[in-house]
């Protein structure tokens, strides 16, 4: 009997866990690949955005880049499809140009959060790429802060960034925002040194957090939630859910939510 209430217990620590776990759609969502490019639903694009909000899911995560001649477009990069160069080396009017495989363009920053206001139970986690120069980079924060207050969308808005000079131009700005530290490889920075930065919550990817599951545990300790990406696999989602990862950040959230809930059941 006792062995039986064990396993009872385990099983229902298993299923709060999976319940906690939040999905974040990656780059929207990214059903492209470098083998299957041509999906409508390329990574960043309006289509992509929208499919995420019907999912029901946490949040979905996109990128912000700096044209040439200093405008905001929702794009990756650096390489532009097409064009072979980089997109900090064209202009706007050139990255607006270019029709992404499947169809879509570039959306500028207003437009894809006109559309993430329609539905404002999901998050939106903005990614400020990083640029060749700190000058660079903040311009880039100065504009996204001030398009965010001008669409009064900072209750909506998480910010995620792989520059310590970012997160400072960011907070500087804004102190109250939240901004998460983005880091991958097998040698990522600590929770330690994300905290004495002034980050507010770290995401790592698959081979950082494998080589450091410890990290999620210090993470918590210093108030920080934990993201995991990219997420594609069932075997992933149990390993994140057994060493308490707060996000996971897919490809695919519709099969991560649906693995989720299948636990749920």
């Amino acid at each position: 009997m006792k062995r039986v209430c064990c396993l009872v217990a385990a099983a229902v620590l298993c299923l709060t866990a999976a319940a906690q776990v939040k999905v974040v759609g990656h780059r929207g969502v990214r059903f492209n690949t470098p083998f299957d490019p041509a999906t409508p639903l390329y990574e960043n694009t309006i289509p992509a955005l929208r499919f995420n909000q019907s999912l029901g899911v946490y949040a979905a995560e996109f990128d912000v880049q700096l044209t040439a001649d200093e405008k905001l477009i929702v794009f990756h990069g650096p390489s532009v499809p097409g064009l072979g160069k980089s997109i900090h080396n064209i202009t706007f009017a050139e990255a607006r140009s270019v029709v992404l495989p499947g169809g879509s363009i570039m959306p500028t920053l207003e437009e894809y959060l006109a559309e993430g206001r329609k539905h404002p139970e999901t998050k939106l986690i903005l990614e400020v790429k990083k640029q060749p120069t700190p000058e660079r980079e903040t311009k880039a924060v100065e504009l996204i802060v001030e398009t965010v207050r001008r669409m009064k969308m900072q209750g909506q808005i998480e910010y995620t960034t792989f520059s310590d000079w970012e997160v400072q131009e960011i907070h500087r700005l804004e102190p109250s925002a939240k901004v998460i530290f983005t880091d991958s490889g097998w040698y990522i920075h600590d929770p330690d040194y994300c905290y004495a930065r002034g980050y507010n919550a770290v995401s790592y990817d698959l081979n950082g957090l494998f080589n450091h599951p410890e990290y999620v545990d210090r993470a918590h300790q210093l108030g920080m939630e934990v993201t995991l990406w990219v997420v594609n696999d069932k075997e992933i989602v149990d390993w994140a859910i057994k060493h308490g990862v707060d996000f996971v950040s897919s490809d695919h959230p519709e099969k991560i939510k649906e693995y989720l809930n299948s636990l749920n059941r």
